[in-house]
């Protein structure tokens, strides 16, 4: 056998593993902050609870991760990092709307009681 027989097998293998290893760019810093606030966001259901800023951080992410495979790393940052604050946003804002709902229940579940207790069950003065 010959060696070219040996090495065409190689080289074929390396021209088509080639090209996918040069188009998947390298994590950073900045997209795996941005990732980690995204499920933070996910996490606090921002969706639900603050929708506006959580599509923003989602639009930004995907935005980063577009740039980033057309090699432009200094804007694929800005984007990643404009995620990451959007999506802490949306987070704290999710946060804070579930716990305002909360409190309002309990305010409301409280007055009841005490409704209950002035006036009593029957809604008489005892």
């Amino acid at each position: 056998m010959s060696k070219r027989f040996v090495y065409l097998p190689v080289l074929a293998f390396f021209l088509a593993v080639m090209p996918l290893a040069a188009q998947t760019p390298e994590a950073t810093p900045a997209f795996a902050a941005a990732e980690r606030a995204l499920l933070e966001a996910e996490r606090e259901q921002a969706g639900q609870w603050a929708a506006e800023p959580y599509q923003a951080a989602r639009d930004a992410y995907a935005q980063a991760q577009a740039l980033q495979l057309k090699r432009k790393k200094t804007d694929a940052e800005r984007a990643a990092l404009t995620a990451e604050a959007q999506a802490a946003l949306a987070a704290a804002q999710a946060r804070q709307r579930r716990l305002a709902e909360q409190v309002e229940r309990k305010i409301s579940e409280n007055n009841a009681l005490r409704r209950d207790l002035l006036l009593g069950k029957d809604g008489k003065r005892p």
